[in-house]
């Protein structure tokens, strides 16, 4: 018997037409919009220099004097940009990068004084252009030396031993500084060095190596720092290196230490340039067969066997998008940057539960294969799992003893009698039967209808449910009160089943409070040592515990046992409230034992 789920035949416009109803009910632009503003560093290094050489009290100063240099190299810079001599260009920003490090290094300008930021300003955006015109110089991907003339000075690069990346490993930079984006929000870190975005591009040969990677490539904060400059016979050495400002937060400058330079949105406004939060996940909702493809656990940096995995799940009509400020947020503490490592689950968000926990639970052992074969990284033993709405109903299945509850709400005789294939039982088995998983030690809860949502038993749920399209080879089993197992003689419901397969069925009737999956979770114990936490909206109301979200109420968010409760004033997407955040970075700071 081939188990399959009838597709319904759904005029094309509906799909839109929810979708604009939607949209128009959004509060606020969603899209994520980023674009490069061109001579943007240049402008802003020549604002510096001349800053610095107009203010009065360093008029004979070595400063004054030095900063006039700089603006005639800067100038000269640009023009060789003009003209296209690129390689003479990356030379004039990199000498003027070396000069204004000569000069913070002298000593001259005063701590903290205007100088000092001016100082830094021109150094930061010279040497950000020159990262720029060098990462795109195709004899940095040769062997090296990599050298650069100007005017008869001979510079000649090298790579630091200190360097946390290879000079090789990305494809090309971005400045920070010449980025600009709305819809995340700004998290950077001011100090000395370029800051950059590193991109290491999908190419067929690398589809192993980034498999777990967006679509658009690898996309991290780089700090760029010049580590040493020496002359040795007709050319001056400069060293410099790769840093990831995620786990390195300040560098030496002479006798003084800087924080490190860093932006840590940038990456994430490249990474979903052009991604529209509502339309994204209407299309992950209604064209489930599209987007299985792309389904997974996906990393937002270089996989790293000594930190805490921290995954995070969206929910219903939702895609990895929302966490697009929290992971900077994050990333931008250095105490909780340095111990763990952020990855994103994604899924079609009209799948039925089982079929979404089940694509969890597979993808967490591909994960492993992967990454960790032999079970001693924290990926095997130490995951901070976090979900919001129907990501934390997944989060929760993670952590819960299910045992034999989820098969008992969906039938009254156990599986070996039921009357189907084998091949059919077997994957049954496999939704319904499992264990939790051992590696996750926490699980934060947002917004989480644990006991399932009053919306979901409404009609236009089930309107919105039949726009959905599957594979037609997804096995749908538990929903509202289903199993789509049909009999292969006689095409009816197989015997033993408490279930009515009369009516197309998704996630939305998993999430009904009567469902199968909501019944089971609700009278299943957490595995033992796990500890949980909830964040839940009141819409500022408190009436807690009469209170809601405006989708999800108190007692469904609501879990006996939970290490910590919070109630923040707001509607659904209590990932958004900046108590939930500063919560949130609470909870990893207490699992890392700070």
């Amino acid at each position: 018997m081939k188990l399959s789920l009838v597709r319904p035949s759904v005029r094309r416009g509906l799909p839109f037409l929810f979708a604009i109803a939607i949209m128009l009910m959004a509060t606020s632009c969603s899209t994520v919009q980023v674009r490069t503003e061109k001579g943007a560093l240049s402008r802003e290094s020549l604002k510096s220099a001349k800053i610095l050489k107009n203010l009065g009290r360093h008029e004979n100063s070595s400063i004054a004097k030095g900063c006039e240099r700089c603006i005639q190299l800067l100038r000269d810079a640009k023009r060789q940009e003009i003209f296209g001599v690129r390689e003479n260009a990356a030379a004039g920003y990199l000498k003027a990068a070396v000069e204004a490090k000569h000069l913070m290094e002298s000593g001259g300008a005063i701590p903290g004084s205007v100088e000092e930021e001016k100082l830094i300003d021109l150094h930061n955006h010279s040497l950000a252009r020159f990262a720029e015109i060098w990462s795109n110089d195709p004899r940095r991907l040769k062997p090296g030396p990599y050298r650069f003339e100007y005017r008869g000075e001979v510079f000649e690069i090298r790579q630091s031993p200190n360097s946390d990346y290879d000079s090789h490993y990305f494809d090309r930079a971005v400045a920070t500084a010449s980025i600009k984006g709305k819809g995340v929000a700004d998290k950077h870190r001011a100090g000395f060095g370029a800051s950059l975005v590193g991109i290491r591009e999908q190419k067929p040969e690398r589809a192993a190596e980034l498999s777990r990677f967006p679509e658009r490539g690898l996309y991290v904060p780089v700090s760029l720092t010049i580590d040493r400059i020496e002359t040795i016979e007709d050319r001056q050495i400069v060293s410099v290196s790769l840093f990831n400002p995620v786990q390195r937060e300040s560098v030496r400058v002479g006798d003084k230490t800087y924080p490190l330079a860093a932006d840590f949105s940038a990456p994430m406004e490249m990474t979903l340039k052009g991604r529209n939060e509502v339309i994204w996940g209407l299309e992950g909702f209604f064209d489930a067969k599209d987007r299985i493809e792309k389904s997974g656990i996906y990393l937002t940096e270089p996989y790293d066997p000594a930190r805490i995995p921290v995954i995070l799940t969206h929910g219903l009509i939702s895609v990895p998008i929302i966490w697009r400020d929290i992971i900077p947020e994050f990333m931008s503490e250095p105490d909780i940057a340095k111990r763990y490592q952020f990855m994103v689950f994604t899924y079609p968000s009209s799948f039925p539960i089982p079929e979404s926990a089940q694509l969890f639970r597979h993808e967490l052992k591909a994960l492993r294969e992967t990454y960790d074969p032999e079970g001693n990284d924290p990926l095997s033993r130490n995951i901070v799992a976090m979900g919001h709405s129907m990501g934390g109903v997944l989060t929760h299945l993670l952590v819960a003893d299910i045992g034999d509850r989820l098969w008992n709400e969906i039938a009254d005789v156990p599986l070996e009698k039921l009357a189907v294939p084998e091949e059919a039982r077997a994957e049954i088995r496999d939704q319904v039967y499992f264990e939790p998983d051992k590696a996750v030690r926490r699980a934060v809860f947002l917004s989480t209808p644990h006991g399932g949502a009053e919306l979901a038993t409404l009609s236009a749920a089930d309107v919105v449910s039949r726009l959905a399209r599957f594979p037609a080879d997804v096995l749908v089993t538990t929903l509202s009160t289903t199993v789509d197992v049909l009999d292969p003689n006689s095409g009816q419901k197989a015997s033993g089943l408490k279930v009515d397969i009369s009516k197309r069925t998704t996630s939305v009737q998993s999430l009904r409070p009567d469902s199968p999956v909501s019944v089971a979770l609700m009278s299943s114990p957490f595995q033992p040592g796990v500890k949980y936490h909830s964040i839940i909206g009141d819409r500022g109301k408190g009436d807690t515990p009469d209170s809601s979200d405006g989708v999800v109420d108190y007692w469904s968010s609501h879990v006996d046992g939970a290490e910590s409760e919070l109630v923040v004033p707001t509607g659904h997407t209590t990932y958004t409230h900046p108590n939930a955040v500063d919560d949130l970075k609470r909870i990893l700071r207490l699992h890392a034992g700070l």
